[in-house]
């Protein structure tokens, strides 16, 4: 137990890496392309989602709204990478939350999110900012406080 203390301390005080954002081009369902190495140093948000998931739907107008209203120039991205979800269902959906097509994405061979997620089960929603080929934050939804951050990374 002794050395349990001084190798936490010592894990504790290492710097932290910031996780690397690949670079990924996609296009909307209005057939508008996004690509990240486009960007020229400007911070984008993307938002992983399907339509039948339930935090999604309070979430996707929410952080719509906020970005609208805080960071109107970044790009927001909201990316569906379920095959089984058609553009016509995810065209719906954003109809039915009042968030213009124009920021839905279908990832339908799972091409993008496999760059975000090769290591790990995903999780829906997923939020994560990048800026110059690093992650500014990573949110699985928007917890007490993640509006905040954002708005804090994206200054």
């Amino acid at each position: 137990m002794k050395f349990l203390m001084p190798l936490l301390l010592l894990l504790l005080s290492l710097p932290l890496q910031a996780a690397e954002v690949p670079n990924f081009w996609i296009r909307n369902l209005e057939g508008e392309r996004f690509d990240t190495r486009n960007l020229q140093g400007r911070p984008f948000v993307a938002s992983f989602f399907f339509v039948a998931c339930v935090p999604c739907r309070k979430e996707i107008p929410e952080l719509h709204a906020f970005m609208t209203k805080e960071h109107p120039d970044v790009p927001l991205l909201f990316i569906n990478p379920i095959k089984e979800d058609s553009e016509a269902d995810i065209a719906r959906f954003a109809e039915t939350l009042g968030v213009p097509k124009s920021y839905f994405y279908r990832d339908s061979f799972s091409a993008v999110s496999r760059k975000f997620f090769s290591r790990e089960k995903i999780g829906f929603p997923t939020i994560i900012g990048g800026q110059n080929g690093q992650q500014l934050f990573r949110f699985p939804g928007l917890p007490e406080g993640a509006l905040a951050t954002i708005r804090k990374e994206l200054k």
